[in-house]
């Protein structure tokens, strides 16, 4: 008995390469077009295209670096909060090594309370 069984194809995995390649042609198609019409030299065609695709190009530029930038800050804050840690702990420090001092020495201090007053003779 013979299966007639078959996969659906999928397709469109190429559709995330051309995606972005026709959004920037016509994002920079648009801004040419309004360099075109609203520059105030006027402008000619060839001008028109480069200011457009150049503008475009500045954009890209501008979001990469601002990318960049973000990333550089968060690891910056994390190298502010490591440090504001060790602060925290350099100041814990200051303020108890004086305080356990004290206790130590009051405990050091006081007197046994052992019966014997000789406990090494019992050695």
């Amino acid at each position: 008995m013979a299966t007639d069984y078959q996969e659906k194809s999928r397709s469109g995995g190429l559709a995330w390469i051309y995606a972005p390649v026709i959004l920037i042609l016509f994002l920079g198609g648009a801004l040419s077009v309004g360099a075109y019409f609203y520059g105030d030299p006027q402008l000619t065609i060839a001008e028109s295209i480069v200011a457009g695709f150049g503008g475009l190009a500045g954009i890209i530029i501008g979001l990469i670096a601002a990318l960049f930038g973000v990333i550089l800050g968060l690891v910056g804050a994390l190298i502010g909060v490591v440090a504001a840690g060790g602060a925290v702990a350099m100041t814990l420090f200051i303020i108890g090594s004086p305080l356990l001092a004290i206790v130590l020495i009051f405990l050091l201090l006081r007197k046994s309370k052992s019966d014997c007053p000789d406990p090494a003779a019992h050695q």
